[in-house]
């Protein structure tokens, strides 16, 4: 299952969003991450959480990597199961040094506020920095016996 970017030229693909590295963007990511958490029937906190998360990897993104040489920075969409998962991709290289020297200041608590909500995976490559941002939808079958 995909979800449509918002209608915006620089989208190319359905699920894929393209914003421009600003921080004036960030209203745009979050709606995004909200529609798609609720289209994929994530409840009103854990919505919450996974927006917040998606806003603080998009940030990041914008303040502490590159956009792509049209200046823009990438968001996509896709589901597995109960599973939803948000990536965000800039073009810069991550310097975990950096992360390492900030991680008691108030600049580097970012991936530490996102792993408190969401799944984190960090992806660092030639291309860029990925970042992926997970939320397991809450189960409403019944429950399972374990013992039986």
């Amino acid at each position: 299952m995909s979800f449509p970017a918002q209608p915006d030229a620089a989208s190319p693909k359905a699920g894929e969003l393209r914003l421009r590295a600003r921080t004036s963007e960030l209203g745009a990511a979050r709606l995004y991450a909200e529609d798609a958490a609720a289209a994929f029937g994530l409840d009103a906190t854990a919505c919450h959480e996974f927006a917040f998360a998606v806003n603080e990897a998009v940030t990041n993104a914008i303040r502490h990597g590159a956009p792509d040489a049209q200046g823009y920075i990438r968001l996509a969409v896709a589901t597995r199961a109960d599973r939803l998962t948000l990536a965000v991709q800039d073009y810069g290289r991550f310097l975990s040094s950096a992360v390492d020297r900030t991680i008691s200041s108030e600049d580097g608590r970012g991936l530490t506020m996102m792993a408190r909500m969401v799944d984190v995976q960090l992806c660092i490559g030639r291309a860029g920095t990925i970042v992926r941002l997970s939320k397991t939808r809450a189960s409403t079958g019944p429950p399972t016996e374990l013992f039986g």
